[in-house]
C-alpha cells in the first residue's frame, strides 16, 4: 500500500468538500479519477501531495515515497531551456559522468598506488552509473521529446516563449523522467494531438508505478486505467474497471439505490399513516403503540433523495436551411514567418455532414477556421460558401459571452432572437438542463461547463446552419459532454469541427477530414472506421510498396462523388438502424427490469390473475429483447463488412 487515507475531512471555509473519506492507493494501481466539476478531484491530488492539509483524519504514506504531481498551473523559471528543464532530472547522473571523464584523465596521468586508488573509485562509480541507467538518459529525453510533439528545433528554446501548450507538454515530459512510484496527472491529455495521445497511452500502459490520472477524455480513461474513483457527494467511490465498465456499473447501483430509496419512502409513509391511525383512536393502548412506532421510525438511517440525472431529448433544425453545396475549397495554402502550415488544401462540404477534423498540432486547423470566418487571409487558393449558408462558431474560450456577464441566460437568449417568448425561452433552456430560477443567474458566475451549454444554446436558436467547433469538449466536465455530444448528434444543420477527443469524434462524426502537409486525407465514418482505414491501408503498404493513403484531389472528388454518396449514405442509414434497435434493446431492458421490481414484491402473489398477467407480460418483454439482440448482432456483422 502506498497510501491510506482515514476519516479525512477537508472544507473550503462553510463549503464541505469530503467528509469521513476513507480510501488506500496501492501499488502498481492504474486509476482514473473522475466527477463533477467542483466537486473536488483537483483537492483530492493536493492532498495526497501534503500541498492541502486535511481539518481532520489522517493520510498515511508509505516510506521514501517518491511522488511527482503535474497541475493544471504551471510553474517554472522562465529562462530556463526545454533542454535543460528535462536533463535536470538527471542532474545525479550528470554529476556522475562529469566526475568518471574527469577521473579518467587523473589515471592517465598517475601512477602507482594513486594510480590504484582512482581506477578502484573510478570502477565503483562507473558500474554506479551503469545501474543508475546513466547510459540511457539521452535517448529517454529524446523518446519523450518525440512522443510528446516537440522537435529538436525545441531544445533551445526559454521555457518563457513556450506557448501554454507546450509548456504543459513540457512539464509532463519532467514528470515522466522522474518515474516516481506514484505519478499525479490533472488534466495532462488537454494540449495533446491524437499522436501524442496515443504515445502517452503506451507509455501508461507499462508503467511500473502507481498512476492516478483527472481527464475527461473518456476513451483516454478506457486505455490506460484499470480502476475508476469517483468523486461524489463528499466522499469517493471506487470501481474495479475502465471508465465504460465504471459508467455501466454506476447505473446500476443508481438504479439500485433509486429502488432502495423508493421502498424505504413505502415503509416510512406506511409507518406514518399507521401512527395517525393509532393517534385517531386517541386510546391509552394506541398512544402507547404510536410512540412506540415513532421512537422507531426516528431511529431508522434515512436515505436521501435519489440523484435525479436529466437527459436531454430534442431535435434541432436551423431556422434557415443551406443549399446542398455549403462549402468549397480549393487550393487554400497558408504560411506565418516563412513557415509553412498547409498548401494543397482542397476538400467539399455538403449539407448534414458532420466532419471531425484531425492531425498533429501545429498543422494549421484553427488558422482554417480563422480563415473561413475572414479574421486571417490566406496566402493564396479560394473559399466559396453555398446559398444560405449561416456560419457560427463554438469556441472553448466563451469570448461571444464575455458582453454578457451581469446579464441573465434569457437576456443571452433573447440578444440572439427578440421574437421568442419566456415560454419558449424557457423550454429552450431546460433542453441545456436550465430549469426554474437558473434562468436568472448572472452569466459571470456560470462555471465553464454551463457556459458552453448556454453558448450552444444560442448558436442553436441563431440562424447559424454551418456550425465551426474548435475543440469544444476541452474543459468541460463528463455531464456537458453528453449534452453536447446529444444536441449534436441531433443537429440537422452542417457540422465542421476540430477535436482531439476520439469519444466525441467517435460518437459524432460520419466523416474524418485528416490534415497532412500536402493537402487533406477524407474518410468515411467516425474514428473507429478511421482506425480501420488505416489499419487497412498499412497493411496494404506491406504488400506494394507504391500504395499509400490516398490525398483525395478536387479531381478525384469529382470522379468517385457518386460512389463516394452512395457509400456514405449506406453507412450513414445502417448506423442509424443499430443506434435505434440499441435504444430499443435499452428500453425493452428497463420495461424487464420494471416487472422483476414487481414480481420481487413479497404481496405479488396475493393476485394470482393479475400475477399472471404480468408473468405473461414478462415473458413478450425478453421475447422481444431476444428478437432485438439478434437484430443488432446482425446489423453489426454488416456495419463490419463496410
Amino acid at each position: 500500500m502506498l497510501i491510506n487515507i482515514e476519516n479525512l475531512h477537508f472544507s473550503y471555509g462553510i463549503h464541505e468538500i469530503f467528509k469521513e473519506l476513507n480510501v488506500s492507493i496501492n501499488e502498481k494501481e492504474q486509476i482514473g479519477l473522475v466527477g463533477r466539476n467542483g466537486t473536488g478531484k483537483s483537492t483530492f491530488l493536493k492532498l495526497l501531495t501534503g500541498e492541502l492539509v486535511p481539518d481532520e483524519g489522517r493520510i498515511s504514506k508509505k516510506n521514501n515515497l517518491t511522488m511527482s504531481y503535474l497541475a493544471q498551473e504551471v510553474t517554472v523559471s522562465g529562462d530556463t531551456t526545454l533542454h535543460e528543464m528535462l536533463t535536470s532530472v538527471f542532474q545525479n547522473l550528470i554529476d556522475m559522468e562529469v566526475k568518471i571523464k574527469s577521473l579518467g584523465h587523473q589515471i592517465s596521468e598517475t601512477k602507482g598506488n594513486e594510480q590504484e586508488k582512482l581506477m578502484a573509485e573510478y570502477g565503483e562509480l562507473q558500474e554506479a552509473f551503469s545501474e543508475n541507467r546513466g547510459y540511457e538518459y539521452p535517448s529517454r529525453v529524446r523518446g519523450i521529446l518525440n512522443g510528446l510533439g516537440f522537435v529538436e528545433d525545441d531544445l533551445d528554446k526559454a521555457f518563457s516563449v513556450l506557448s501554454g501548450g507546450e509548456k504543459t507538454r513540457a512539464t509532463l515530459g519532467q514528470i515522466l523522467l522522474q518515474e516516481p512510484e506514484l505519478l499525479l496527472l490533472d488534466e495532462p491529455t488537454n494540449y495533446l494531438d491524437i499522436e501524442a495521445l496515443q504515445w502517452l497511452e503506451q507509455y501508461l500502459k507499462t508503467y511500473s508505478g502507481t498512476f492516478i490520472i483527472i481527464s475527461h477524455d473518456r476513451f483516454f480513461l478506457d486505455k490506460v486505467c484499470t480502476k475508476i474513483l469517483e468523486v461524489s457527494k463528499e466522499t469517493i467511490k471506487v470501481y474495479n474497471g475502465n471508465y465504460t465498465q465504471f459508467s455501466h456499473k454506476k447505473r446500476l447501483d443508481l438504479m439500485e439505490y433509486d429502488h432502495q430509496y423508493q421502498q424505504q419512502q413505502k415503509e416510512v409513509n406506511h409507518q406514518k399513516e399507521v401512527i395517525k391511525r393509532f393517534h385517531q383512536y386517541n386510546t391509552e393502548k394506541s398512544t402507547k403503540r404510536a410512540a412506540s412506532r415513532e421512537k422507531a421510525l426516528e431511529k431508522v438511517e434515512m436515505l436521501d433523495k435519489a440523484e435525479v440525472v436529466h437527459k436531454s431529448h430534442f431535435s434541432f433544425k436551423p431556422r434557415v436551411q443551406s443549399g446542398n453545396d455549403v462549402l468549397a475549397v480549393e487550393n487554400l495554402k497558408k504560411s506565418f514567418d516563412q513557415h509553412l502550415l498547409f498548401q494543397n488544401l482542397s476538400f467539399e462540404i455538403h449539407r448534414g455532414d458532420k466532419i471531425g477534423i484531425i492531425g498533429p498540432n501545429g498543422a494549421g486547423k484553427t488558422t482554417l477556421f480563422r480563415i473561413l470566418q475572414g479574421l486571417v487571409s490566406a496566402d493564396s487558393g479560394e473559399i466559396r460558401m453555398g446559398h444560405k449558408v449561416h456560419v457560427g462558431y463554438f469556441d472553448q474560450e466563451h469570448d461571444d459571452l464575455k458582453n454578457f456577464y451581469n446579464e441573465n441566460l434569457l437576456e443571452a437568449l433573447w440578444d440572439i432572437d427578440k421574437r421568442l417568448t419566456e415560454g419558449e425561452l424557457r423550454k429552450h433552456l431546460a433542453a441545456f438542463l436550465f430549469v426554474g430560477d437558473e434562468v436568472f443567474k448572472p452569466i459571470g458566475s456560470l462555471s465553464g461547463g454551463e457556459k458552453a451549454r448556454l453558448l450552444l444554446a444560442r448558436l442553436m436558436i441563431s440562424q447559424s446552419n454551418f456550425l465551426l467547433m474548435d475543440e469544444p469538449t476541452n474543459h468541460i466536465d463528463m455531464d456537458t459532454k453528453d449534452i453536447l455530444e446529444t444536441a449534436l448528434s441531433s443537429y440537422e444543420g452542417t457540422l465542421l469541427f476540430i477535436s482531439h477527443d476520439r469519444y466525441f469524434i467517435n460518437r459524432i462524426a460520419n466523416k474524418i477530414y485528416v490534415f497532412t502537409p500536402d493537402g487533406v486525407e477524407v474518410h468515411l465514418g467516425n474514428y473507429d472506421d478511421y482506425l480501420r482505414h488505416k489499419s487497412e491501408a498499412e497493411e496494404r503498404e506491406t504488400l506494394t510498396a507504391n500504395e499509400n493513403r490516398v490525398v483525395v484531389t478536387k479531381t478525384q472528388q469529382k470522379t468517385d462523388r457518386k460512389k463516394l454518396k452512395e457509400e456514405e449514405a449506406r453507412l450513414r442509414n445502417l448506423k442509424r438502424e443499430v443506434k435505434e434497435i440499441e435504444e430499443a434493446i435499452l428500453s425493452q431492458e428497463l420495461n424487464i427490469a420494471m416487472i422483476e421490481q414487481k414480481m420481487c414484491h413479497p404481496d405479488f402473489y396475493n393476485d394470482l390473475d393479475n400475477a399472471s398477467l404480468v408473468n405473461c407480460d414478462y415473458e413478450d418483454n425478453k421475447l422481444k429483447l431476444a428478437e432485438l439482440t439478434d437484430q443488432w448482432e446482425e446489423a453489426l456483422m454488416l456495419l463490419e463488412t463496410l
